[in-house]
C-alpha cells in the first residue's frame, strides 16, 4: 500500500495589501494561511505604499502607513507570512511589465498610469506576478475569506487541471458556498465543464492561481479608459458618475481622452472574450470563497466571528450560491444564541 501523500507542486502565496486592510488583515491573513493549508514555497506580504486615490480615500478606518507596517511586522513575527515585498515603482520597471503585458504600443500611454479610476492597483497586480519565485502563482486581496474542507487541496486540484486543460489562464476555488440546489447566483455567465469547473470569460483579481508564463500569452491586454476626461476623478467618488457624463457632453471632440484608465479586471476579461483562454471556477464544494463588497463598522466588528463560522463550513442559506458576502444575512446568524463559536 502506498501511503506517500502525493507531491504538491511549488507554488509562491503573495497578499497584496494596502493601508485600507489595516482594520481586519491580522484576522484575515492568518485565516488565509489555515484555509489554504498549503507548503507554499513563499509567503509574500506585497506593500502598496502609493497615495491612496479615488473612492479608496474614503474608505472606512484607514491605517496609517506606521500602522500597515506594524501588521505586517506582526505577520512576519508570528511565522504566518515570511517577508514584505514593497512595490517597486520605478519607470524603467513599470515600463518593462507594461511593455510585457500590454504591448509596447499601448505600454507608453500608461506608465502615470499605475492605478485604476477607484485607486485599485492595475500595475502592482503584475510587478506581483513577475517578482514571485515559482512558476505557478497565488494571489488573494486582503480581505478574502477562504473554506476548504479537511483533506481537500484546491491548488493542487487547481493545477492539475490547468496542466490539463491548456485554455485556462487562472483558476480559483468555487466563488460563494454551495446552494443545496446546486445554483451559481453570483456569475452572469458561466458553462459548466465535466472536467470539473465552471468556464468564465471574465477575470477576478481578487483570487487567482496562474502559471506564470501561461499567463504572460494573454499579452497584449487592450488597454481601456474609464471616462473621458479627467477632472472628474479628482471629486469625491459619488459625484464622479455625474461629473463624467456632464464633461462628456461639454466636451466638442469625441474619441477616448487618456486619463483614467480601467480596473484590471474588466481589461483582463476583454482579453479573454478575445481568445480561447479562460477563467476557471472549480466546481467542487469543498473549497469555496466569500468577498466583502463594503467595509463598514458593521462589518469589521464580525470578522472574527465571520472567519469562525467560515472556516466551520457554516453559512446562512441567504449567502449560498453568491460570492458577495451578504453581512445582514450573517449578523442574523451570529446573533442565533445556538450557534456555538
Amino acid at each position: 500500500m502506498n501511503t506517500h501523500k502525493p507531491i504538491q507542486p511549488p507554488v509562491s502565496l503573495w497578499i497584496l495589501v494596502a493601508r485600507t486592510d489595516v482594520p481586519y488583515m491580522l484576522h484575515t491573513i492568518p485565516h488565509l494561511i489555515r484555509s489554504c493549508n498549503y507548503p507554499f514555497v513563499e509567503r509574500v506580504l506585497a506593500m502598496d505604499t502609493a497615495p491612496l486615490i479615488g473612492e479608496k480615500r474614503y474608505r472606512y478606518d484607514t491605517g496609517s502607513q506606521e500602522q500597515l507596517d506594524q501588521a505586517c511586522q506582526t505577520l512576519i513575527d508570528q511565522g504566518i507570512m515570511d517577508r514584505v515585498a514593497k512595490i517597486d515603482y520605478h519607470p524603467d520597471r513599470i515600463k518593462t511589465i507594461y511593455e510585457k503585458y500590454f504591448g509596447s504600443e499601448q505600454a507608453p500611454k500608461m506608465l502615470t498610469h499605475t492605478h485604476n479610476w477607484k485607486g485599485s492597483t492595475v500595475y502592482a497586480s503584475l510587478y506581483c506576478i513577475e517578482a514571485a519565485k515559482s512558476d505557478y502563482y497565488l494571489h488573494f486581496d486582503a480581505d478574502m475569506f477562504l473554506h476548504q474542507d479537511p483533506g481537500y487541496d484546491w491548488i493542487t486540484q487547481g493545477i492539475n487541471l490547468m496542466n490539463s486543460v491548456p485554455t485556462i489562464a487562472t483558476i480559483r476555488p468555487l466563488c460563494g458556498p454551495p446552494h443545496p440546489e446546486g445554483k451559481i447566483i453570483h456569475a452572469p455567465t458561466f458553462l459548466k465543464d465535466e472536467r470539473g469547473f465552471y468556464s468564465h470569460k471574465f477575470f477576478s483579481m481578487r483570487a487567482y492561481l496562474v502559471d506564470r508564463k501561461r499567463f504572460a500569452q494573454l499579452s497584449p491586454i487592450p488597454l481601456m479608459w474609464k471616462f473621458p476626461p479627467l477632472w472628474s476623478r479628482y471629486l469625491p467618488q459619488p459625484l464622479q458618475w455625474l461629473a463624467a457624463k456632464v464633461e462628456r457632453k461639454l466636451r466638442r471632440t469625441k474619441g477616448g481622452v487618456q486619463g483614467a484608465i480601467e480596473s484590471f479586471e474588466p481589461m483582463t476579461s476583454r482579453r479573454l472574450a478575445d481568445t480561447d483562454f479562460i477563467r476557471a471556477n472549480l466546481s467542487s464544494t469543498h473549497a469555496w470563497t466569500i468577498h466583502p463588497p463594503k467595509h463598514t463598522a458593521e462589518f469589521i466588528q464580525v470578522v472574527p466571528q465571520l472567519i469562525k463560522l467560515i472556516e466551520q463550513g457554516t453559512y446562512p442559506l441567504e449567502q449560498a450560491g453568491y460570492y458577495d458576502l451578504i453581512l445582514e444575512a450573517w449578523q442574523e446568524l451570529l446573533n442565533n444564541k445556538s450557534i456555538l463559536l
